[in-house]
């Protein structure tokens, strides 16, 4: 399991794609492990058009600033969609959440544009309780 430091935040900040109402506990969750250690969130969410607690982005273009990481929590189709935008809008590194949102060609496609990518869960680094105890068993200090 791989140890995603803070380090792989440049400017303390990230993009957060596919905050979703669907699975709101979940990316409330994530949005509160950045935010509890300095890193301030851009949500983004193109589909749709929930209330939530927090301003949630609809494209990357209403941005107040384009951070230089993303945490994608997408499925693979739609990652694959996106990994050229993110690279033209001047993305340097991507966090993806897990294997089942990411393969090999997307990878090889992000090294290519010369982007660097950590698959790995963030509450393993940044979560408390369980999720931190998680992250203990599978070796991140």
């Amino acid at each position: 399991m791989v140890d995603l430091k803070k380090e792989f935040f440049p400017g303390d900040e990230v993009l957060f794609m596919g905050y979703s109402a669907k699975n709101q506990g979940f990316s409330s969750k994530i949005y509160q492990a950045f935010s509890n250690h300095g890193i301030k969130v851009y949500p983004l969410n193109s589909k749709e058009s929930e209330n939530y607690a927090v301003k949630v982005y609809k494209s990357i273009d209403e941005l107040p600033r384009i951070p230089k990481t993303a945490y994608i929590l997408l499925n693979k189709e739609s990652t694959r969609k996106v990994i050229k935008e993110l690279s033209n809008k001047g993305i340097k590194n991507i966090v993806f959440q897990r294997s089942g949102n990411v393969d090999r060609s997307i990878l090889e496609e992000c090294t290519r544009l010369g982007m660097k990518t950590i698959v790995a869960c963030p509450m393993m680094s940044f979560g408390s309780g369980i999720h931190r105890f998680h992250g203990l068993l599978a070796g991140i200090r």
